[in-house]
């Protein structure tokens, strides 16, 4: 279980609000169980149940996630002034969950430069081995000239974590910053995003560069709303992704992401891929935006999208509840698009076959036409052999005998009339 480990005397309140929900979730758990069968029984699979953790004005919360741990299903808010929250993961086979972060952050921590205001540098800080699946942290910092992040790897890093379905919108101090771990005296720990959003991130949305890191089926974008970093001033400068540190050898890869970081979109400088000191490769995906280093691209365009990849949260609720959005990825629209090909293909053959049946049947017109006239023929009456009969000709069978013999069209047919009058009168 997470443990609560509070920083302030304010935290009390916090607490009570949490075992609250906790008395409640226990007295409707049997309901839960209820309704989760019955929508299992219809095909219908209900939001989970979640837990609201509030904290306090001026207050920083921290809870803590070891070995062996689950963090899931919370809403924590922290829209009061001066509220902060931290999620320290660490240890191995830990979760972070359906974890929705509501309220903008007006706190950040000793971080220079910037002014330590109380707060910590980001939202959750993650080591050892992991996993953290479908959060927001999509309401960035209050105003300018707060350094803050969304979370934090250590330069220590040295295992991997999974980070998938991830909302991570308007920081400050990268999205997430994990670069330390490529220096020589790093951790070189590896990190593996699938199905990430992340949207105006100050210094870069991932600063990632340690060798063996992968990043699949996310979209990184700008709409000219980057806040200011409070080095020199007040600056942007909106990286897609940077390394920061590393080597050549250090190989980061990329594929079926949309980046769109460029000056036209952003409020300062941009830059879509910035290996300085890594390789970045990256392919089948769409990049527009400033390449710069050793950035090696194979099936790469320059159209990205700007939908929420499938699974990535577009809100906190939806987050602790578990709520999938139902955007498109770039995978989901080529197999769209494939698919729409496949269905012409496939239409396209009908209608050939369809014309070539069209064919067919005026050949076996023609064809039934030319039997018909042909049999017409063959049925047509002939002269008979005997030119003394106009139709046909009858004669008596040899002598004692009990047939009756005739001929028509030049054949003869002959009857026994014995057998035929025991056949129809029984005539003995």
């Amino acid at each position: 279980m997470a443990r609560d480990c509070s920083t302030t005397a304010d935290d009390s309140r916090a607490d009570s609000d949490s075992v609250d929900r906790r008395s409640y979730l226990k007295l409707t758990g049997a309901a839960a169980v209820a309704a989760a069968g019955t929508g299992m029984a219809t095909g219908v699979t209900a939001a989970k149940e979640y837990e609201t953790i509030t904290i306090p004005a001026n207050t920083a919360k921290q809870f803590t996630v070891g070995s062996g741990e689950t963090f899931e299903n919370k809403l924590i808010d922290i829209s009061a002034s001066g509220a902060d929250v931290r999620i320290v993961a660490s240890g191995s086979d830990w979760t972070i969950r359906n974890v929705g972060v509501t309220g903008e952050s007006d706190t950040s921590g000793p971080h220079p430069p910037g002014k330590n205001l109380g707060g910590y540098p980001n939202l959750i800080t993650a080591s050892g081995t992991g996993t953290i699946e479908h959060v927001y942290l999509g309401d960035g910092v209050s105003g300018d000239m707060v350094r803050k992040g969304a979370i934090g790897i250590p330069k220590s890093f040295a295992g991997h974590i999974d980070i998938t379905e991830v909302t991570m919108n308007g920081w400050t101090g990268n999205a997430i910053y994990a670069g330390g771990a490529a220096k020589s005296s790093g951790g070189g720990g590896t990190l593996a995003f699938d199905r990430c959003l992340m949207k105006n991130n100050n210094i870069s949305h991932l600063r990632i560069a340690t060798d063996g890191t992968t990043v699949k089926n996310t979209v990184i974008y700008n709409t000219n709303d980057v806040p200011l970093h409070p080095i020199n001033g007040g600056v942007v400068n909106s990286r897609g992704v940077y390394d920061g540190y590393g080597t050549e050898s250090d190989v980061v890869t990329f594929e079926n992401c949309d980046i769109d970081c460029t000056d036209s979109n952003t409020n300062g400088a941009a830059s879509a891929l910035v290996a300085a000191h890594t390789t970045f490769k990256v392919k089948n995906s769409q990049v527009k935006g400033s390449l710069i280093g050793n950035v090696e691209t194979t099936n790469v365009g320059s159209n990205p999208s700007h939908e929420a990849p499938t699974g990535a949260p577009t809100t906190a609720k939806d987050a602790a509840t578990g709520s999938t959005s139902t955007g498109s990825s770039s995978t989901k629209k080529k197999k769209g698009k494939q698919a729409k090909k496949t269905e012409q293909a496939k239409q396209s053959e009908k209608n050939g076959k369809k014309a070539k049946k069209g064919k067919k049947t005026k050949k076996q017109k023609k064809a039934k036409k030319g039997k018909k006239a042909k049999k017409a023929k063959k049925s047509k009456k002939v002269k008979p052999s005997d030119p003394t009969m106009n139709h046909a000709s009858a004669s008596a069978a040899a002598p004692d005998s009990a047939d009756y013999c005739f001929t028509y069209n030049g054949r003869r047919y002959c009857f026994d009339f014995h057998r035929l009058r025991r056949l129809l009168f029984g005539i003995r």
